[in-house]
């Protein structure tokens, strides 16, 4: 998602870490946060997207000259088994934890 940026000074964080559950069936709590991201890593972005994390919706390029800022939102999930474990059941536990960050994916862009 990009965002122009027209702070002088701002906070890497924009939303601090909380528990958010989609299906609410399910007790599948997945821990998000919101953040600009770190000059650091939009520099890696930009080595493995190209010029693409400076495109707009229609295709277009940034060229207003101003500062682009691109948005992280880091995830993090409690597994239920010890995920360096071999088995069926650790498998059906990865499977479950993918589905959730899908669904929570899914939510999220639509």
């Amino acid at each position: 998602m990009a965002t122009n940026q027209t702070d002088a000074v701002v906070k890497p964080t924009i939303i601090p870490p909380r528990l958010v559950r989609i299906n609410e069936s399910k007790d599948d709590d997945l821990e998000c946060s919101l953040h600009y991201l770190p000059k650091p890593l939009l520099r890696e972005y930009g080595h493995v997207f190209n010029d693409e994390h400076l495109k707009f919706g229609d295709g277009s390029l940034n060229s207003s000259g101003g500062d682009l800022s691109l948005l992280a939102v880091p995830t993090n999930q409690r597994a239920r088994e010890d995920l360096v474990a071999v088995g069926d059941h650790i498998e059906a536990e990865k499977d479950r934890l993918l589905n959730v960050f899908l669904d929570f994916g899914k939510y999220i862009c639509e």
